[in-house]
């Protein structure tokens, strides 16, 4: 034979597949925790000392209770003050099916009032709104003119008020007096009218001009002022000098923007209180600013000026959160959470199985448990047979333990997926190893050394396996079954995590913290388009309109005056005709 022929030969065996079975059993051997401890020490016990009540036994019992305390106290802290807290958080940004977090506000699908619990809901066309109240209310003329004559009226709010109230959480009547308080501020740069001043009505001109500056209060923060410089709302009135309140410098602008903005501004002082309580809500909801440096060229003039722009913590976090890197890593994270909670499964049923299937002492005797000696003269015990009694006590203790590893894997899994940041991330997984290291920790610590030689001095024993013939004898494939099960179940967790929850969290941060997103209704409604027509055409055509108002206005107070002119002439002309005069002379003198 070449030695071609031999390679050849020796590839082909390499290379068939090979069908390798094993014997379908269990093999139960002591391990270093107190259930381990509370499985054997009963059995070892009655041979040892005659009787299966001792100290020992009552303190495997001890432990037992000992473990499931403090996981179940960790777990339930863990749960209720971090899971549930970062869910309340959560609500406080967007909620969801009109309850939890979930994803469809009751009042925008009209199974109810907005209770105003979340900075954002979605509206009909499935965007989000995470304006304040008042700036909802300032881009939807056409629920409040309801008439459509082109003035709103007290009347008109009135009428609307239950239904705006509900709808937007703020009463309409209270944004009606802001536009009006709005107005009188700006009372040194345009003329108002009597019905203005009087505040019975609204124009639209009027509308459209103290519109701009509550639409600016949904910025929230002065620190937002770069941000709209950068993203161009003031381009308009810095290239064209349009808008004598914004001016044409970039220091004119910002103090515009300032003086609206800052705390104690007039966006704080002439907004109802329901816009105080909402930039405090979104300022906690947001956390900490981040600030970066960026370069503004004023589009009129060429200055340039270095400005610092603000970003949010959150925003930030959930940003990094929907990389694909830090999507791997929190999959690795979860997948070997999965996995530990598997082990712990293949244990439990073990356990069970030998619970269940282990022969009765009874056919044994006292032969149930035999002692002998190793080599090296140590005592060993093998149990060949447990009582009823102790197979009762640990199916219930296979139980108990199921229950906590479901426990486990829901609290750990939701506690890991909340998380944003790397590090905090892996030491989330470290916390939630500590947690199962509970049992081998009292096992370790607690029990003196002998007591646990005694149980680790059992020979293996040997139990049947439940479950598919074919599968059990071959347990390798049931390891590549557990492992695609668990990479699935992490990929669909993951998936449905992110298209149910971070995903429109995220939108929902970006439209709350910096007004801008795909799917935000401010950002679609007041873009750089809207503000760009606002500031050259909109004012201009606010100032023409109302110089045309105040024109018909002064000639009707001028005709008025005329007509009243004549009224008075036409009196005194009769007071003085001589006949009047005469019959007055008659009357005698007037008393």
């Amino acid at each position: 034979m070449t030695a071609f022929e031999r390679l050849s030969n020796r590839l082909r065996r390499l290379t068939t597949f090979v069908d390798d079975t094993e014997a379908a059993i269990f093999t139960v051997k002591p391990t270093d925790n107190v259930y381990s401890y509370f499985m054997f020490i009963t059995p070892t016990e009655l041979r040892k000392e005659g009787g299966g009540f001792t100290w020992d036994t009552i303190m495997a019992y001890l432990l037992i209770v000992v473990n499931f305390t403090m996981q179940g106290v960790l777990l339930y802290a863990i749960f209720n003050k971090i899971v549930v807290g970062n869910i309340e958080w959560q609500n406080g940004i967007m909620k969801v099916g009109g309850a939890d977090w979930g994803l469809f506000d009751s009042a925008a699908t009209g199974h109810g009032c907005n209770d105003g619990g979340s900075l954002c809901f979605i509206d009909h066309n499935k965007s989000f709104s995470c304006a304040p109240p008042s700036v909802q209310l300032t881009g939807r003329w056409e629920e409040l003119d309801t008439d459509g004559d082109g003035i709103w009226t007290q009347q008109e709010v009135m009428e609307a008020r239950e239904k705006l109230q509900c709808k937007y959480v703020v009463d309409p009547v209270e944004v009606f007096n802001v536009f009006i308080s709005f107005l009188k501020e700006r009372e040194n740069v345009i003329w108002l009218s009597p019905q203005v001043k009087q505040g019975k009505a609204i124009p639209k001109p009027y509308f459209t001009y103290a519109a701009g500056d509550i639409i600016m209060c949904g910025y929230r923060s002065k620190e937002m002022c770069p941000n709209l410089l950068k993203r161009g709302v003031f381009h308009a009135p810095l290239k064209h000098k349009t808008a004598p309140r914004v001016g044409v410098t970039i220091e004119s602008a910002l103090d515009y923007c300032y003086d609206l903005l800052a705390p104690g501004g007039h966006c704080e002082r002439i907004l109802p209180s329901t816009y105080a309580v909402w930039r405090q809500e979104s300022e906690e909801q947001c956390k900490e600013p981040e600030f970066s440096k960026i370069i503004y060229e004023n589009p009129g003039n060429g200055v340039i000026k270095s400005l610092l722009e603000v970003d949010y913590e959150a925003r930030v976090a959930y940003s990094r959160s929907k990389t694909g890197t830090f999507k791997l890593y929190k999959c690795i994270i979860i997948a070997l959470w999965c996995l530990t909670m598997l082990v712990e499964l293949r244990e439990i049923v073990m356990d069970l199985t030998w619970a269940i299937r282990f022969p009765d002492a009874a056919q044994f005797g006292e032969n149930a448990v035999k002692i002998h000696e190793d080599t090296e003269g140590n005592a060993k015990f093998t149990i060949q047979g447990i009582t009823m009694g102790h197979r009762c006590f640990v199916g219930l203790l296979c139980v108990a333990r199921l229950v906590m590893t479901g426990i486990l894997l829901f609290v750990g899994v939701s506690y890991l997926l909340k998380q944003t940041s790397y590090i905090d991330l892996i030491m989330d997984a470290v916390a939630l190893g500590f947690i199962i290291e509970i049992s081998r920790i009292l096992y370790a610590h607690v029990l003196h050394q002998g007591v646990r030689e005694q149980c680790e001095a059992l020979d293996p024993m040997t139990v049947p396996m439940f479950g598919n013939e074919w599968l059990n004898q071959r347990p390798t494939l049931v390891n590549f079954i557990e492992v695609f099960a668990v990479a699935a179940v992490v990929a669909f967790i993951m998936y449905t995590w992110y298209s149910g929850t971070v995903e429109p969290l995220y939108e929902a941060l970006e439209c709350a913290c910096l007004g801008k997103g795909a799917h935000c209704h401010e950002a679609d409604r007041f873009s750089y388009d809207f503000w760009y027509k606002y500031w050259q055409e909109d004012v201009p055509n606010v100032f023409k309109a109302v110089a045309e108002m105040r024109s018909q206005h002064e000639g009707q107070h001028a005709n008025l005056v005329q007509a009243g002119s004549s009224r008075q002439r036409l009196l005194q002309q009769w007071m003085h005709r001589p006949s009047s005069m005469a019959f007055q002379h008659s009357l005698g003198p007037v008393p």
